[in-house]
C-alpha cells in the first residue's frame, strides 16, 4: 500500500482545503437585513434577491448563513413560500455545487426551520421523467440552453460533444431540462 507524501498531506490538511461547512460570517443577519432593504428600495423583488442570495449562500457552505438568510426574508412574506423558493434554488445549485454540498445545505435548511413551515413543505416530487412528460422536460431544457447561450449555443454543443458525445446530452437533459428549467408543474 502506498503513503501519501508529507507534502500531499500537509495539503490534504491545509485550512483551505477543508470541505466542511463554514460558520455563519459575523455580521451576516444585518448584511441580509440590508439586502432584503436596498432590494425593497430599488424595486427588487423578494424572489429575484432572494434567489441570489440563496444560490450564493449555498455556493458558501454555510448552512448558518442559510437560516439567518431565510430569517431576513420570511418576514417579507409566507414563510413555507420563502422556504419552499429557497429549496428550489438549493436544488439547482447542484449543477455548480455538486450534489455533496446540496445534500448537505438543504438537510441543514431543513433542520433549521421551525416545525411548523416544515409540516407544510411539498413532499411531491416535480421532476420524475415518465413518458408523458420527457418530451416537453427536453424541449424545456433546449429553450433554457438557447436561451442563455444563443447564437453560441449549436458551437458550444459541439465542442462540449468534442469532449465526450454524452456530455451535452446529460447536461441538456438532465441539468437543464429536468433541473434548471422549472418543472411544468410550476410553470403553469
Amino acid at each position: 500500500m502506498s503513503k501519501l507524501s508529507p507534502a500531499l498531506k500537509e495539503l490534504i490538511n491545509a485550512p483551505f482545503a477543508r470541505p466542511g461547512a463554514l460558520p455563519a460570517p459575523p455580521g451576516i443577519k444585518a448584511f441580509y437585513q440590508n439586502l432584503a432593504k436596498d432590494a425593497k428600495a430599488r424595486g427588487v423583488g423578494v424572489p429575484a434577491w432572494l434567489s441570489m442570495a440563496t444560490a450564493t449562500t449555498m455556493t458558501m457552505n454555510s448552512p448558518d448563513s442559510l437560516s439567518e438568510l431565510y430569517q431576513a426574508a420570511s418576514p417579507e412574506g409566507d414563510a413555507v413560500q420563502t422556504a419552499e423558493l429557497m429549496r428550489e434554488v438549493g436544488l439547482k445549485c447542484i449543477g455548480f455545487n455538486g450534489v455533496p454540498r446540496t445534500i448537505n445545505m438543504l438537510n441543514a435548511f431543513r433542520a433549521s426551520l421551525p416545525e411548523k413551515v416544515t409540516s407544510s413543505l411539498s413532499t411531491t416530487p416535480t421532476r420524475i421523467p415518465s413518458p408523458q412528460n420527457i418530451t416537453s422536460m427536453s424541449a424545456r431544457g433546449q429553450d433554457l440552453w438557447k436561451s442563455i447561450y444563443d447564437p453560441f449555443d449549436k458551437k458550444l454543443y459541439s465542442k462540449l460533444a468534442d469532449s465526450h458525445p454524452d456530455l451535452p446530452v446529460h447536461i441538456l437533459h438532465s441539468e437543464y431540462g429536468a433541473l434548471f428549467a422549472d418543472p411544468e408543474e410550476k410553470v403553469q
